[in-house]
């Protein structure tokens, strides 16, 4: 629901900006900002945009749309005089988006019908987050996963469906992981990582095919086996009904 909204709202501000026109009297002094290089790590990095105001008669900022919620902003709320200048700070947040960003931030001035665009833009450097951001389910021997329970739709006879489950090994040295299905399955089919390294992470699909022979499908267990040793907890299969 929230996504639809904010798709709706975008929609709505895009068709806007379409009906106005760009100010040609609230100038940047930087139309692009290059943060560079920033480290995921250290956190959010902001910029200030300085505005002139070459026009006759005072600009008042309406409001800055920044379309995405990891970029955010304040701006100087008082009318700006003719030959001074205003204010919009851009504040990015580079958390969980490793990699090359640019963001357009849309000024609204003079009752809303013109507009001003300015973009920050860099590149994040990702850094290794805890384990358990990603794999909140620890199993014991440093084993942690995404999931406890793969969770099966209803399937009709014949169909299959596919889930990925991500693993991560949480120790100093590397580690084999197998599985043990439990009573035996012969629908479920994956391939399991055998050997993962030390803090190693990655993922694998489980697939499930429902029999054609007409049998209900039965909830069982998948145990986890390190260096030959079956762990206590399991992952559960479930199946709606």
């Amino acid at each position: 629901m929230k996504r639809i909204f904010f798709i709706l709202l975008t929609l709505l501000i895009v068709s806007g900006i379409s009906a106005q026109s760009s100010s040609k009297v609230f100038i940047p002094t930087e139309r692009v900002h290059n943060f560079g290089k920033i480290m995921e790590k250290d956190g959010k990095v902001s910029t200030i945009f300085h505005f002139q105001n070459i026009g006759r008669k005072p600009i008042v900022i309406e409001n800055v749309s920044a379309w995405c919620g990891c970029t955010t902003y304040s701006f100087t709320k008082t009318p700006i005089k003719p030959g001074t200048k205003g204010e919009v700070k851009v504040t990015y947040n580079p958390y969980n988006r490793p990699g090359f960003f640019s963001k357009e931030i849309v000024i609204l001035t003079e009752g809303g019908s013109s507009y001003t665009r300015v973009w920050v833009k860099g590149n994040v450097i990702p850094f290794l987050h805890p384990v358990t951001e990603d794999y909140p389910y620890a199993f014991g021997q440093g084993l942690y996963l995404s999931l406890k329970v793969l969770a099966f739709g209803a399937l009709r006879k014949g169909e299959s469906q596919s889930i990925i489950l991500g693993y991560a090994n949480n120790n100093n040295k590397q580690i084999k992981l197998t599985f043990k299905v439990e009573p035996e399955n012969a629908n479920i089919k994956f391939i399991y990582p055998n050997i993962i390294s030390a803090k190693g992470r990655s993922k694998m699909t489980f697939t499930y095919t429902t029999p054609r022979n007409g049998r209900p499908n039965k909830n069982f267990k998948i145990y986890p086996v390190i260096n030959g040793k079956k762990l206590s907890k399991a992952i559960d299969v479930t199946f709606l009904k």
